[in-house]
């Protein structure tokens, strides 16, 4: 059979974590313990591990720039009261400097963000489709597919799983994939209980010759992990998979009040940024439960591992942190960043900072212009006479909205001021 597989420009991508989860479950399958809980456990703590130094890269720099705090202080007070533009560019401009000195990068925590967000799509997209990479559990969903595909048509299957309301990926059931049989894995994996017993009592399959109930029985012990069947949303039932979503709320709630506890602020335009993203970040525990109640709890089951190890891991690194010798890890970190600045100016590339001052230094220069022509134009049209006009001939008529009638009515208005 053809797999159904993400494509596109992160397609690569989604099959490299389509690997990465065939092969935790092929090994403890191996070990004797195949469990598809525990697979996407070990799977969610691999990624988190691939994409930890750039976090720890992130809360280095905040560190560094928390001890030099008073540094940024005294730039601070420097520019204290002071509002003009070109005074606010130069108070920015000295703080870059400073960070560049140190090599304190702001953007790492927007870059750790950024790389993050098509892992997770990819890690969505794997755990909700894991037939489609996980071999093994694909074998589980074979015969039944088979079946279903040789015994029953596409429209009745279609209007089936349409009728109980089964959410698919658009494009996923279609003629080609029931006919090679994908479609029809891709649905029944998102089959509840009941979705299970409404397709064997409309279709017959308990007297099918594939033994239905037996292949049904394999199925759902391979989706279930501590008593939690992990291809059915938790929803707002009092179950056991109700921990899910409520072990997703707790530590996305210390995730971001630890997170919290390292932001550093140099200047008020970062105070306001910050103050926006603590907002945001204060929804998050509650966005975590409800993502995790109506998602299917195998992908509850990432989200909340996930958050536990983000907590964890930042509760580490300040730890570690807050004992470290930060004098010594500063000056290792200006001695790189001259190293690094000095490469940069031999070779005349500038960094991202540098050429977003130098953007926004031009744009205001030619805002600048701007309202330098735009007075020295009215100057001109509030002391302009037409050549068809005088103070004698006041019955001129002109055209309306020219310029000469603009300047005519100027005219007779500074004739009425002088009188």
């Amino acid at each position: 059979m053809l797999l159904i597989k993400k494509t596109g420009f992160f397609g690569p991508l989604y099959s490299f974590m389509g690997w990465i989860m065939d092969s935790i479950y092929n090994v403890l399958d191996k070990m004797g313990i195949a469990s598809l809980g525990l697979s996407i456990i070990f799977f969610t703590i691999v990624v988190r591990l691939l994409i930890f130094p750039l976090s720890l890269k992130s809360t280095k720099s905040q560190k560094i720039q928390k001890y030099l705090q008073p540094e940024f202080n005294k730039i601070n007070k420097k520019y204290k009261g002071k509002k003009d533009q070109n005074t606010m560019m130069k108070q920015q401009q000295e703080i870059r400097e400073l960070q560049q000195k140190y090599g304190i990068k702001m953007t790492s925590g927007c870059l750790t963000a950024i790389i993050q967000l098509p892992i997770f799509f990819s890690l969505y997209w794997v755990i909700r489709n894991i037939p489609t990479y996980v071999g093994k559990i694909h074998k589980l969903y074979e015969p039944i597919a088979y079946y279903i595909k040789d015994n029953v048509t596409f429209d009745a299957f279609k209007d089936f799983v349409k009728n109980q309301k089964v959410l698919l990926e658009s494009g996923v059931l279609k003629i080609t994939t029931f006919n090679n049989g994908e479609g029809i894995i891709d649905s029944l994996y998102k089959f509840t209980s009941d979705n299970w017993d409404k397709l064997n009592e409309q279709f017959n399959l308990s007297g099918a010759s594939i033994g239905f109930d037996q292949k049904l029985s394999k199925i759902k012990e391979a989706n279930t992990f501590l008593g939690i069947n992990l291809s059915e949303p938790p929803g707002f039932k009092f179950t056991i998979a109700l921990i899910i979503p409520v072990l997703a709320f707790l530590f996305q709630f210390l995730s971001t009040i630890a997170m919290q506890k390292q932001q550093v602020i140099t200047d008020a335009s970062q105070e306001a940024t910050m103050k926006t993203m603590n907002k945001f970040t204060k929804f998050m525990p509650v966005f975590s439960f409800i993502i995790c109640i109506t998602v299917s709890a195998g992908l509850g089951l990432y989200w909340a591992v996930g958050a536990f190890i983000s907590w964890l891991t930042t509760v580490l690194t300040n730890l570690y942190y807050d004992k470290a010798d930060m004098e010594k890890i500063v000056e290792k970190a200006k001695a790189k960043a001259e190293m690094k600045n000095a490469k940069r100016e031999a070779s005349g590339k500038k960094s991202f900072m540098e050429r977003l001052a130098e953007s926004a230094a031009a744009q205001q220069e030619a805002r600048e212009k701007a309202e330098g022509m735009e007075k020295f134009g009215s100057a001109r049209l509030k002391n302009y006479t037409s050549s068809t006009s005088t103070n004698t001939n006041k019955n001129v008529k002109y055209k309306e909205g020219s310029l000469a009638a603009k300047a005519n009515a100027m005219r007779q208005f500074n004739d009425k001021e002088n009188d």
